[in-house]
This record gives structure tokens, C-alpha cells and sequence, in this order.
């Protein structure tokens, strides 16, 4: 997973030519194209962050550097925070962009590593130099400033994180972090911690029953038998997924023993039980048909309350 899986090959020409030709935006970190690495400012959509201050997380020193996004139409819309994996950057967060603000919500999606100085943190000798706990400070940075925006609703906020991201996603909905005023997470195959610290933040976790980096369906799973009953947690299980079930430029990879591989089945299911979810909290259009587990069988529901 060198800075971003989906950089490798036989994806990386195809790749290059859609940055080129403008159909993937230039925030993708494809260096291979003669594309140099995202900083900020850029355009028009990327902003700076000031970083607050907040319990546990190490701050950057200067702002966090973030790409925002908004639906066509009239404001003011709820807005998703789209946390990335542990390589960065990466095409995955703009395909998850494009689709929520279709579904008409803004999107915001900030780098926490370029400010810290690091571009990477999947080797276990990394993992320290930016954890999931400084990544929840990112996620109470971006809300506030969020709410400072003309055009977002300050109280209708989301994150949505990937992997590492996703763990980060998962620590924001603890009780100690009730003043974000965060409405719902959702954490796609990252590992959920600290359970008897969650708070009341509705929790939907997507993750594939062979993935074993981190383990994230049994630890879920774990942490869903901890939860309180007054606490909304939603998991779903795909048996036989890897990691990175949802990217669809992400072809069977294994990295540090790992395998990644997207599943269209459980990909599209999932996306079905993401929109049913953040309607339910958020609620920005009238409510969509309700998910079917008919593309994968069996999507195991591990819990839902």
C-alpha cells in the first residue's frame, strides 16, 4: 500500500489518463503521472483548518489542509467528513465525494498527515507517528470550522471514515467528545476500540468477514456486544470481503500480508445501507427505498438497534 494502493499496476495508466483528461480530479496523489502531491492552497475547493484544541489528540502546528465540495442548489446542506486509510490521499475519498454530494450532502476531506510531516502510517514502525486518537482532533477541527461556514448546517454533520480513518470515526463518537456535536459515523473495516466509552453518536460499521487487517469484524462485533442498549449501533458483516471492499479501483493487492480487493456485491450493498443511515440522522431528502441484502448473500447483520 505504498502511499495509495490503488497507485499500482495495471491501474496506474488508467489512472493517468483520467487526471489528465480531467474525469479524476487533481487531488489524486499520482506522482507516477507527473503530478506533484497535493498542497494547499490549490483552488477554489481547498481550504486550511485552524486545529483546536482537543483531549488526547497531537495537533499540527500549522492548519490542516482540506478540500470541500458542495451539492448543487440552495443551502444550507449537512456535510459528510471523509476521513482517508492509513496510505493518505487517495482516489477512494473523491469517489466517495461524488457520491454523497449526489445524494446531496457536502463533503469535506482533510489531510491529516501532510501537516504532520509524515505520508504514511500503514508500516506498524509508522502507526505511532499519527494515530487514530490525533486524526479525532482533525474531526473536531473540521466540524468546527465547519459550522462557520455559510452554506453548511452547523447542526447536521457527519464524518465517514475508511480504515484508519474509520477507527478515527469510531473514537469520535466517545462520550468525551459529545461537545463536537457530531450527528453519526460510520467506519468502513476500521477496528473499534474503547467500547465502554462510546457515546451517543449513531455507529453504522461496514466490514468484510475475511478481513484481517485489524480484525475489524471481530472486534466490531466485540464492541457491539459492549454497547449500552440506549446506544444506536448498526454493524454489517460481508462474509468472505477483504479490506477496501468498497474502492473500485483497488484490484486484488496484498500488502504486508494483507489482502485488499474491491467486491462490487457487497460495495453496492453497503453504499444502500450508508444512504439509508445518514437519511435517517441527517435526513437532507426524503427517505430512499429501504437497503436489501439481495446483492450479497448473506449480509450478516450483526447488530442494528
Amino acid at each position: 500500500m505504498k502511499r495509495a494502493a490503488w497507485m499500482m499496476k495495471p491501474l496506474a495508466d488508467t489512472l493517468c489518463a483520467a487526471v489528465r483528461s480531467g474525469t479524476v480530479v487533481t487531488m489524486i496523489l499520482l506522482v507516477g503521472c507527473g503530478i506533484a502531491p497535493w498542497t494547499a492552497p490549490r483552488g477554489p475547493n481547498d481550504v486550511d483548518i485552524p486545529p483546536i484544541a482537543v483531549p488526547m489528540a497531537r495537533m499540527p502546528g500549522g492548519p490542516i489542509p482540506a478540500a470541500l465540495d458542495l451539492p448543487h442548489g440552495k443551502g444550507p446542506f449537512p456535510a459528510v467528513i471523509i476521513l482517508h486509510g492509513c496510505g493518505g490521499l487517495g482516489a477512494s475519498q473523491l469517489i466517495w465525494s461524488k457520491r454523497l454530494i449526489g445524494w446531496g450532502y457536502a463533503t469535506l476531506i482533510p489531510d491529516s498527515l501532510t501537516p504532520r510531516g509524515v505520508d504514511r502510517v500503514c508500516d506498524p514502525d509508522a502507526q505511532p507517528l499519527v494515530t487514530p486518537r490525533d486524526r479525532v482532533g482533525d474531526i473536531g477541527s473540521a466540524i468546527a470550522w465547519l459550522r462557520s461556514k455559510r452554506g453548511i448546517d452547523p447542526d447536521r454533520i457527519a464524518v465517514l471514515g475508511l480504515s484508519h480513518g474509520g477507527d478515527a470515526a469510531v473514537l469520535a463518537t466517545q462520550r468525551m467528545y459529545q461537545w463536537f456535536g457530531l450527528r453519526a459515523a460510520i467506519d468502513y473495516y476500521g477496528p473499534c476500540v474503547d467500547s465502554a466509552e462510546h457515546g451517543n453518536v449513531p455507529l453504522l460499521v461496514l466490514v468484510g468477514g475475511a478481513d484481517d487487517w485489524g480484525d475489524p469484524a471481530e472486534r466490531c462485533a466485540h464492541y457491539g456486544q459492549i454497547a449500552r442498549p440506549d446506544e444506536v449501533f448498526e454493524m454489517w458483516t460481508y462474509p468472505g470481503v477483504h479490506h477496501a471492499f468498497d474502492n473500485p479501483l483497488m484490484p486484488l493487492t496484498v500488502s504486508d500480508g494483507h489482502v485488499m480487493e474491491y467486491n462490487e456485491a457487497a460495495a453496492e450493498d453497503s453504499f444502500l445501507r450508508v444512504r439509508a443511515f445518514l437519511d435517517r440522522w441527517l435526513r437532507p431528502l426524503p427517505p430512499v427505498a429501504k437497503p436489501s441484502s439481495k446483492h450479497v448473500k448473506p449480509a450478516n447483520n450483526t447488530f442494528a438497534r
